[in-house]
């Protein structure tokens, strides 16, 4: 077994830390491996095919959601593997697929696991793992990303509060092979797995191995409504208000929106033409996980 880790060495607070301690374990350990370091937006992407036509059997990405999606790209219908070490800001495909958010504890997860396979969401033919969404998130992803931005939790938690109370939703209409839907949200999501980076449970009943997308739309509300909210989507328990969210699943859908319009990939931003084609690639990925 050959392992590629593809590190991002400026993923949150401890890429380039991880770097270090997975060269530590893995010469102890005398396995057959290699590190390699991004440079640039999307060079995570070039580094996993080279590593590909090297030989690699797993690939190994070390970073946030962002690093995750570009290491794992390539090898969307492959039999070659992803493992996961979590260095990002949220960790949204980890934790949907709870996997130890201590880099340490992962990278023994990834000496020992088996392979699994899960599903691959497309948005216009670009793949996600967790969430396309629209609305609320995208904006806060568009201004997270920024150049020169500060990374980390806090941050985007400031972004997010400086968007909520100036966003004005805007109409969209989603659309499946039987329903159509007219909405103006907060947030328009559609979930791949149960919950974003961060931990909120925004789906709770999704699977990211069942070949279905969870549609979650949650209405904009007063600030002090919405905050009342939160503990329930943290706690999975969306249900209990009906009020604020509702959800249905389908295996397509389009969301129709004003050109230009921000949407987002696992918190990586993207601006749309005007319609948004999501679909699914079930079993398409084969992880290392728990």
């Amino acid at each position: 077994m050959a392992y590629a880790f593809i590190v991002n060495p400026n993923a949150g607070t401890r890429g380039a830390a991880s770097a270090e301690m997975i060269a530590g374990e893995m010469s102890g350990r005398r396995l057959d491996y290699r590190i390699f370091f991004t440079e640039r937006p999307g060079h995570g992407r070039d580094l996993a095919r080279e590593a590909i036509v090297a030989g690699f059997d797993t690939l190994v990405a070390v970073g946030g959601d962002g690093t995750i999606r570009e290491t794992a790209e390539p090898l969307i219908g492959r039999e070659r593997t992803l493992g996961i070490i979590p260095c990002g800001s949220g960790n949204g495909l980890a934790r949907n697929l709870h996997i130890p958010l201590d880099p340490a504890e992962a990278l023994k997860g990834i000496l020992s696991w088996k392979p699994r396979r899960i599903d691959t969401g497309l948005a216009d033919g670009k793949p996600f793992f967790c969430a396309a969404g629209v609305g609320l998130d995208a904006r806060v992803a568009r201004r997270f990303n920024s150049p020169g931005g500060a990374r980390g939790i806090l941050p985007y938690v400031a972004h997010a509060l400086s968007e909520f109370l100036t966003y004005k939703p805007e109409p969209l209409v989603i659309t499946t092979a039987g329903k159509r839907v007219e909405t103006s949200p907060l947030v328009a999501a559609a979930m791949n797995g149960r919950q974003y980076g961060g931990g909120a449970l925004l789906a709770p009943g999704a699977y990211i191995d069942d070949g279905l997308l969870n549609l979650v739309t949650v209405k904009k509300a007063g600030f002090f409504a919405t905050m009342s909210a939160l503990p329930a989507f943290f706690a999975g328990r969306i249900d209990s208000r009906p009020d604020l969210v509702q959800s249905f699943t389908a295996r397509a859908l389009e969301i129709h929106c004003a050109p230009g319009t921000p949407y987002h990939l696992d918190g990586e931003d993207f601006e749309s033409a005007g319609t948004i084609r999501i679909s699914l690639l079930p079993a398409s990925l084969s992880v290392l996980a728990p």
